[in-house]
C-alpha cells in the first residue's frame, strides 16, 4: 500500500545549482519554472521528479512522513544538476492541502522561487484491496479521501497560481476502465478502481473548464508497476510471472516508464493534447 504525504509544515529545503540547465540546453525561462509532484519521494513520484528535473523544472517534492525518502529524491535531483525542495503535508486530513500550499508559499518567499506553479502532478494515492463484502467504510473513505478529494482540492489551489501554458497530470489506473474476472489479479479492488474512475472524470471536466485559461489537463493510467506499493504481490515469483505474461511486451512496468509519459505531457510537445487518459500499461491484457 502506498500513500502520499503529510499534514504539518516541514522546512522546504532547496538543493542544487545552475549547471544542469546549461547541460540540458534549457532556456532560462524553462529553468525558472516550478513543478509540484505530490507523493514525489518514492516510486513513480520519484521517477517523475527526476524527469521534471531533467526538463529544467525546479521540483517541489511532496511527502507524507518519510523524510529520508524525500532527501534521497532531492539528492538524486542534485546529482542531475537540478534544483528541488521537500515539502511535508498529510493529504489524508482536511487541513492537508492548506498545509501543503502554506509550505510551498513559505519556500517561495524565503528562497526567491517562482511565484507561479507551471506543473502539477497529482501522484499521491493509496490502494486497498477488498471485495464488496469485506470493504469497510474506513477503507472506502481512505481511498476516496486521498485519491479523489485531495486531488480535487490540490488542483483547486494550484490553478490559482498557474499561468497560461500550465500543465496538470493526474495519476489514474488501468483499473478505472477494465474489469477482470472474479478471483483474478485485480477483481477485489472495486473501491480503488472507482476512485481512479473519478480521477478520469475530473480530468475531462477540468480540461474543458481550464482550456480557456490555456491550461492543459491529462491523466496517465499505469498497469502493474514495480514499486514498493506493489511489492507484496508483484515481487513474488507467481506475481511476476502473471503480470509479465499479461503484457505483449513481456515485462512489468517500471516507474521510469510512467515518468516518461508524464514527461511528454508536461512538455511543449503536448500543447494540443488535453482531456486524455493515456494508457501506460504496456498493453496490459489487450
Amino acid at each position: 500500500m502506498a500513500e502520499a504525504t503529510g499534514s504539518l509544515f516541514d522546512a522546504a529545503n532547496l538543493v542544487g545549482g545552475t549547471a544542469f540547465f546549461k547541460e540540458m540546453n534549457m532556456s532560462s525561462t524553462q529553468a525558472s519554472k516550478l513543478a509540484l509532484v505530490t507523493g514525489g519521494s518514492r516510486g513513480i513520484g520519484r521517477a517523475t521528479s527526476y524527469e521534471l528535473a531533467r526538463q529544467g523544472y525546479i521540483v517541489a517534492v511532496h511527502y507524507r512522513a518519510d523524510r529520508a525518502a524525500a532527501e534521497q529524491t532531492l539528492a538524486g535531483i542534485r546529482e542531475l544538476g537540478g534544483r528541488g525542495l521537500a515539502i511535508q503535508a498529510d493529504l489524508n486530513y482536511p487541513d492537508g492541502v492548506t498545509a501543503l500550499f502554506d509550505a510551498l508559499d513559505r519556500a517561495v518567499a524565503e528562497q526567491n522561487l517562482p511565484a507561479t506553479l507551471d506543473v502539477l502532478v497529482n501522484n499521491a494515492g493509496v490502494a486497498d484491496g477488498g471485495t464488496l463484502d469485506d470493504t469497510s467504510i474506513e477503507l472506502f473513505d481512505r481511498q476516496f479521501t486521498l485519491n479523489v478529494k485531495a486531488v480535487f482540492f490540490t488542483t483547486q489551489r494550484a490553478v490559482k497560481r498557474m499561468p497560461r501554458g500550465g500543465r496538470i497530470v493526474n495519476l489514474s489506473s488501468v483499473l478505472s476502465s477494465r474489469v477482470f474476472e472474479a478471483g483474478g489479479d485485480f477483481s477485489a479492488i472495486s473501491a480503488y478502481a472507482a476512485s481512479k474512475a473519478a480521477v478520469d472524470t475530473l480530468t475531462r471536466h477540468w480540461a474543458v473548464e481550464l482550456g480557456p485559461r490555456g491550461i492543459v489537463v491529462n491523466a496517465v493510467a499505469p498497469g502493474p508497476v514495480d514499486t514498493d506499493m506493489n511489492a507484496s504481490w508483484l515481487r513474488t515469483d507467481s506475481g511476476r510471472v502473471t503480470m509479465t505474461s499479461a503484457s505483449p511486451l513481456g515485462r512489468v512496468g517500471t516507474p521510469d516508464d510512467i515518468a516518461g509519459v508524464i514527461g511528454f505531457l508536461v512538455s511543449p510537445a503536448s500543447q494540443w493534447t488535453t482531456g486524455q487518459v493515456i494508457d501506460a500499461s504496456g498493453g496490459y491484457r489487450l
